[in-house]
């Protein structure tokens, strides 16, 4: 079953940027690894936060292809690392 996308704002922790998904609200994890793998990290507040935003629609199809082949953490949630990236041309 794929996710789609909620809509509801994502937060910074501190393991990487977590948003929820569709169906049953499953929680996903965009490590701050991944984040920083896409732009080159600056300093400030909330860099994390506007790298997941700018990128969102992208981080959402890794997310629903890994929970469709079932790769999850314990408690059923998606993490997205920088080894998920590969195939992405942002």
């Amino acid at each position: 079953m794929s996710l789609s996308s909620v809509g509801n704002p994502a937060w910074d922790t501190v393991r990487g940027v977590r948003f929820a998904m569709h169906p049953t609200l499953v929680a996903v994890v965009i490590t701050h690894a991944a984040l920083d793998n896409i732009e080159l990290p600056t300093h400030g507040v909330g860099r994390h936060l506007a790298c997941f935003n700018k990128h969102r629609d992208a981080f959402e199809k890794i997310a629903s292809a890994k929970h469709q082949r079932q790769q999850l953490e314990g408690g059923g949630v998606v993490i997205v690392e920088a080894g998920d990236l590969k195939s992405l041309s942002l």
